[in-house]
Order: structure tokens, then sequence, then C-alpha cells
């Protein structure tokens, strides 16, 4: 905020590129009414050069939503987006170096550790003169700021060049294609540490930039930026304010400094000169109407006159079967369009992403929604539905242990991100539907539910998780289909995993039948062909010798809906498919040939549609593959297609047959 806080290096940078920026377009977002207007977060962008900058530089995707109002900050005019703040100054709009020593300088937040500025890293870096500083500079970024480190697909590097366009920079091609590294050395500054895993949980590698963080999560293999601005406004605000952070942050002129109903919105205005806060972080009406509504309210009745009366409130029912594959998307801004076409040139209707919550919801009631928003609207683009996974728990959500996956500490808080998840991509969203949500994933297995014992409690516990999640959904959109976690076949009962029969007989004896529109199962084939019955696989060690490893296990849950008086629910495959992993030995006893893979999902296919109708639905495959994934990674083997997009024989066998129409 002081006129130090902007480093030579963004004084450079600025004026090598400031020539070539023209007047602002006025291209605004694909919203109808106010492009500035973000009702997601009630706030405006209105002052144009802040627009400009907005829109230059990558938009949602750099900034995050608006999060305040524009107001007066230790002389400057600025205002606060999630990732970052933008000041206005007499040689034009800056990012704050959000980090520096007088604004958010910690290293713990939210119970997440960062790396520190490392002295050894900024003395290394090139210092802006000469000739060849550009070239110099992006060079050392790309030495330090790795896309692979200790076997970790990071993508530092690559995150860092493409935050920025060249597109979104010069809309109208007006200026050198060079110029790119130096507007992404705009937004994010130099690296000044090196990659770090977080101490208290092995899946989060950070890298810390002169105005941002990088982090990187190993659950999705993906890559943002920390909502830091956010985290300033928690701390001048005092609401959700993580307690660590308040223990840091609280001899900091900024800590709740706030005070709406102060004469200049200050609540200590010695320790902050030449400031005005007032009305600074205050909504207008139109933001209440995007909030989650709170629980007591929920299920509230709209106008009849609204879309959402209109509408059909019965959930989807698909037809037996309908064609879907799990797909990478999140992270993957330039394969998505690719994937997306391809699932719609092979037939497929459907497709199935992970959206983790500890990604958009960082903090309790603080939604990052930019990237959720890119699929949804890409997959409403492609025509393509979707079935939403929502799992993973923020760390604020539960306490203890950092975990890979586990139910919170409060069972309210994951239901109150499903509703605003839902409400968000309702049948009435202008971004796009999401039209199924998966609640959690294979429940029955301890590393997806907290390494806690699985037991009878455990699964009475997921339906309470379950049914606080179906009754949240079904508040924001009565349409919406609530599918029930996966459950994974396997033979293990000693605790760490229960098989999914007896599990799914547990959900119904606590009570799951009233909290779920369709039974999610997983399917994988293993060795045998998808014909083959679970007496046949049982009986035959060559395919593993138990029930579980047949690809018709799934007739062994839909006969315990039958016993539970469940019959007129459909099933839907979350997941299914073969393997011809022959690298690691805890697969490669089931591997198939690439032939014999597309065989056995083209016969699946027609298995369901011979033998399973009505009840089967949406069969989704495992799976189109994430574009960073390797032949030393196991899911690299079930896919359909390789990463680079590029076919292999079960992506050709069920493109054919499509349009052949051997799969009807």
């Amino acid at each position: 905020m002081h006129r130090g806080s902007i480093r030579a290096i963004a004084a450079v940078t600025l004026l090598l590129i400031s020539s070539f920026l023209p007047p602002s377009l006025g291209v605004g977002r694909a919203q109808q009414g106010d492009p500035r207007l973000f009702a997601e977060t009630g706030y405006r962008v209105s002052q144009d050069e802040f627009w400009d900058f907005f829109q230059r530089r990558g938009g949602l995707k750099t900034f995050g939503y608006p999060v305040s109002r524009e107001f007066t900050l230790q002389g400057f005019t600025v205002q606060f987006f999630q990732r970052t703040i933008m000041q206005l100054g007499p040689s034009g709009v800056r990012t704050l170096n959000l980090l520096d020593q007088g604004l958010l300088p910690y290293t713990t937040i939210n119970g997440s550790t960062f790396p520190p500025a490392d002295p050894a890293v900024i003395a290394a870096t090139p210092t802006p003169t000469g000739a060849d500083y550009a070239s110099r500079v992006v060079e050392f970024t790309r030495q330090t700021a790795p896309d692979s480190w200790e076997g970790l697909p990071v993508n530092f590097f690559k995150t860092f060049s493409e935050t920025v366009s060249y597109e979104q920079a010069f809309p109208a091609a007006e200026g050198p294609r060079s110029l790119l590294p130096l507007i992404n050395l705009e937004i994010w500054g130099a690296p000044t540490s090196q990659p770090t895993r977080d101490p208290n949980n092995r899946n989060f590698v950070y890298q810390r930039f002169q105005r941002g963080v990088m982090h990187y999560d190993d659950a999705c293999k993906c890559t943002q930026g920390l909502l830091l601005a956010d985290y300033l406004k928690a701390v001048m605000t005092g609401e959700n304010l993580p307690s660590d952070l308040e223990a840091q942050a609280a001899d900091s002129p900024f800590y709740k400094q706030y005070k709406p109903d102060a004469a200049n919105g200050l609540a200590r205005p010695a320790l902050l000169a030449d400031s005005n806060l007032k009305d600074g972080f205050a909504k207008g009406a139109t933001s209440q109407a995007s909030a989650a509504a709170p629980p007591a309210t929920r299920a509230e009745p709209k106008p009849d006159s609204s879309a959402r009366a209109q509408r059909s409130n019965q959930p989807y029912r698909a037809a037996s079967p309908e064609y879907g594959m799990n797909v990478f998307l999140w992270g993957n801004q330039g394969t998505t369009d690719r994937d997306l076409k391809r699932v719609g040139e092979a037939g497929f209707g459907w497709q199935k992403t992970l959206f983790q919550w500890r990604l958009i919801e960082p903090a309790k009631g603080v939604f990052d929604w930019s990237e959720a928003d890119r699929i949804v609207a890409a997959s409403k683009q492609a025509n393509v539905k979707i079935i939403a996974r929502l799992d993973f728990q923020p760390d604020w959500a539960r306490g203890g242990a950092a975990v890979h996956n586990g139910p919170p500490d409060n069972y309210q808080d994951f239901s109150d991100f499903v509703y605003a998840f839902v409400a968000r991509y309702s049948a009435d969203s202008q971004i796009g539907r999401v039209h199924a949500v998966q609640i959690w994933n294979e429940q029955n297995l301890d590393r997806e539910w907290g390494m806690g014992v699985i037991s009878k409690q455990s699964a009475a516990d997921y339906v309470r998780l379950l049914k606080g999640a179906y009754e949240a959904a079904k508040g924001a959109d009565p349409s919406i289909v609530v599918i029930s976690g996966g459950l994974s076949p396997t033979a293990t009962t000693n605790g760490q995993a229960q098989p999914d029969d007896t599990y799914l007989r547990w959900m119904y004896e606590a009570g799951a039948k009233a909290y779920f529109d369709v039974l999610g199962a997983h399917g994988p084939g293993f060795k045998a062909p998808p014909t083959a019955s679970p007496e046949e696989v049982a009986a035959n060690k060559l395919y593993g010798g138990y029930r579980v490893f047949a690809f018709r296990r799934v007739e062994d849950l839909r006969k315990v809906m039958v016993d539970n008086g469940d019959s007129d629910k459909q099933v839907w495959l979350l997941e299914f498919g073969w393997t011809s992993d022959s690298v690691h030995p805890d697969y490669a006893w089931h591997s198939v040939s690439e032939e014999e893979k597309a065989d056995y999902l083209v016969g699946a296919y027609q298995w369901a549609h011979k033998n399973w109708s009505p009840w089967i639905g949406v069969m989704t495959l495992w799976t189109m593959p994430d574009p960073n994934w390797s032949q030393d990674r196991e899911e690299y083997w079930w896919a359909i297609v390789n990463p680079d997009g590029s076919s292999r024989p079960a992506y050709d066998r069920l493109l054919r047959a499509r349009r052949e129409g051997s799969l009807p």
C-alpha cells in the first residue's frame, strides 16, 4: 500500500509493455445486465482502469472475484479481489506485493504452512538493468519454479507462463508475443523461495513469489494461487478470520480496522494514515440474491412465477444405459475443449469431474468459483451433462492430523457447501448446469474416510453426511440428481475396508433409503470379461477368486436394493473399466491388452443394455486421462486415449460402435 511496496521489477516490466496497451475496448464478461457487477460476491468493478486491467490480465482466473468496493488505502485507490489487490497510482494500475512485511508477511494461514522468502533466491534474482533483463528474469523463473519437482507435476512455471494469454493481453493482436512472459511477471513477480512441502500435509507443495503463493495439491494434480487478498480482508474485517492468522496479525495496523459506522470506516485511524474504508466492504442488495440462504430457510418455496417453480421437481431418470466418461478438466484449461470434444464425438453425453471442496471453499463461507465456473461453462458449450463428485475436506473443516480425504468435524459445513454448489449450478444458472452430484467417494475404504475404522458405525456416519447433503441439494434445486458415494468393490474385511454389499446393507439399516436418488457404484472388471458372472469369477483363481472381481458385481448391489424395497431407483456406474498396466505389481495381475480393454468396454455397455435395463442408468467409464499423467502412474493404464489426446484402441472402438449403432 505504501509507495515503496511495488518493487523495481514491476516498474521495469510496466515500462516495457505499457506502450502497447490501447484504451479499454469495453469487452465485458458474458452475462446479462451489467458485466462489471459480480452477483457471486455482490461487488462491482467501477473504476475503468481496474476493469481494463482485470480483462487484460486474465480476469477471474487471475484475480478471482472482487471482494470489496474501491476505497482509499494509504493514499491510493484500491480494490480487493480474492487473490490480489489492485492499486491505482500515477503510472497506472499495479498489483500489490501482498507478502511484503507491511501487509501479509505470515507463513502459516488457515492450517497451511508455506515457505518464507529465501534470501539466497532473492540474491540470485536478476536485477532490472541491462538490455537482456527480460530474458534473464524469465529464465531465472523457469529454473527456480520447475514444472516437475521430486517426481510431482507441480507445474509452477507452466502456471506462471499461462496465467495471462496473448489473446487476453492483446485482444486486437496489437502487441508482440515476446512481451507475454513479462506480463505474467507483472502478475506474479519473481519467485522468492524454492518449492516446499507443507509440513502438515505432504500432498501440498508451495512456492512463494513476490506477489503470490502457488499451491500444488497432489490429490487433484492441480496448481493455483492462494486467495491472499481474501485473508487480508479477513484481517481487516475480523470476519472468517482463521485463528492462526489472527494470532499472528494481532499487532498489525490492519487488524480489525474496518468499522462501518465510523466516519472514515476506521476503528483506529491513526494507524492507517491517508485511508478511508467507509463502505469499502459493504455489499449492495444485488449481492444478497446470490448468497447461500441460511439453513433454516433453504427449502422455502420460491414465487410461482419463477422458472424454478415451473420446472419439474423430479430428478432426471436416465435411459438404460446412458454413456459417460470420467475427465480431468480442473487446472487443465489448455486441454478442456479438446477432451470435451472427444467425449461428444464418441456419442457420450455425460462427463464426471471431481470438484474438490477444499479448492472451492478455502475458508468457511469464502468461495473461489473461478475454475468450477470455467468447467461448467465449457461443458455447457460442449452440450455435455455433468456429474460432480463432491468430497476432499478443507483443512479448516477438520481438526487433528491432516488426512487425504475425510469427513468434516461438523457435517453441517459440508451441507452448506453442497447447498452453495448446487444453487450456483442449478437449472436456473446462467453459467451452466450440474445435473447430478455424487456425495463423497469410496467411503467404504479408510483412506477415503479420514483413516477411520470402516464399520457399521462409520456407515451410519456416512448416512448422516448423506442426509444433510441431500436435504441441502434439494433445497437449492429440487431437480438435482443426488447420487450416493461410489462404493469400491473389495474383499477386505479388516476395518481398513468393508465389502461394498456389506457396507450398502449397513447404509440401509441406518436409513439411507430416503436420502439418495441414485445408487453410486464402481465396476472395475479386473481380469474377467464383462459377461462373466460373480459366481464364475469366484470359482476361477485366474480371475481373482472373489465375486468382487467381476464387472457384474453390481448385480449383488442391486439385490441389496431390491431386498430393501428400493427397486425403483437406478444404479449409475461412476467408474468402471479395465487396465492394461503391466508395470505396477498391484495391478499387473489383472492387466489386459489394449485391444481386450476396447472389446470389454463395448461389451460392458452391450451387456448392460441387454440385461440390466431399466435399472442401470449412466455408465461412466474410467477414464479420459489427465494430460499430465505418465506411465509411472497406475491411472495412465486405465485410460482410453493418451495424455496428448491421441487415440488408443478403446476410444476408437467405442466411437465406431456408437456411430455404427452396435451400441444403442
